[in-house]
């Protein structure tokens, strides 16, 4: 609705920008955005189950060989999957800062060579300081779990290339640091492998993600009924004191 014919207790306007770039100026009341809210937490939650689910259910599946996924691996994220291949030490990078059991150090990212010539890359586990890692050339048989890459928000600082320094994995500039062609979207995080690892292992047990979207939802439902029954009562004796 224009802002010219809301009400005086409105709460607070939305801008909305359309084709011809001209701005529209909209309110919206709090009792009107507040329920809302409340719905869309409501789906969130519905979302959230949805998500936990299929997380848990890939983390007890039984793990496949990573050379029978054909398409886009993202379509495999929290799968369990086993591989054989090389460590390529020389190109590894550093993830940071990470904490394990109060000391502050990196994960380890290691590009890992399968034997259909891919490249992905390992996440091998924590490390107190950065160390000098050499190529291996034994074969290695490793399990672990597909994760998504390229995940950052607002507040994750950027990747510094020069000083091999990572605060999150971006396939791309890890493409162009190592020089290699690296499989996209997706990194592994190591459950086992053979030979043994000497690296802190990543926790393989299923990630705690937090669930309160229904606290939300009857949160903002809430403050939407307490509101009504505030701007009513105000409406009521705004209009008695007009006949006054």
């Amino acid at each position: 609705m224009p802002l010219s014919t809301r009400p005086h207790y409105s709460a607070f306007a939305l801008f909305f920008f359309n084709d011809t770039a001209t701005t529209e100026i909209y309110t919206l009341s709090l009792h009107d955005a507040l329920p809302i809210l409340s719905v869309w937490q409501i789906k969130r939650l519905q979302w959230k189950k949805e998500l936990i689910n299929n997380i848990e259910n890939a983390y007890n599946s039984e793990s496949i060989n990573i050379n029978t996924l054909s398409g886009d691996l993202n379509n495999f994220k929290f799968k369990k999957v086993h591989l054989e291949g090389y460590f390529l030490g020389e190109k590894s990078m550093f993830l940071g800062p990470r904490v394990n059991k109060d000391q502050v150090g990196y994960n380890l990212i290691t590009p890992f060579l399968l034997k259909d010539d891919r490249y992905i890359l390992i996440n091998r586990g924590w490390i107190k300081e950065k160390i000098k890692i050499n190529n291996q050339k034994k074969e290695y048989e490793i399990k672990g779990i597909l994760k998504e890459a390229n995940i950052r928000n607002i507040f994750t600082p950027n990747n510094s290339l020069k000083e091999n320094f990572w605060f999150y994995i971006n396939v791309n500039q890890m493409s162009e640091f190592t020089g290699l062609n690296l499989i996209d979207g997706v990194f592994l995080d190591l459950i086992e492998s053979s030979p043994d690892e000497k690296f802190t292992a990543i926790n393989s047990s299923i990630p705690k993600i937090i669930n309160n979207h229904l606290q939300y939802a009857i949160t903002w439902a809430m403050l939407g009924l307490i509101f009504l029954v505030m701007n009513t009562f105000i409406i009521k004796r705004t209009n008695e004191k007009k006949f006054l």
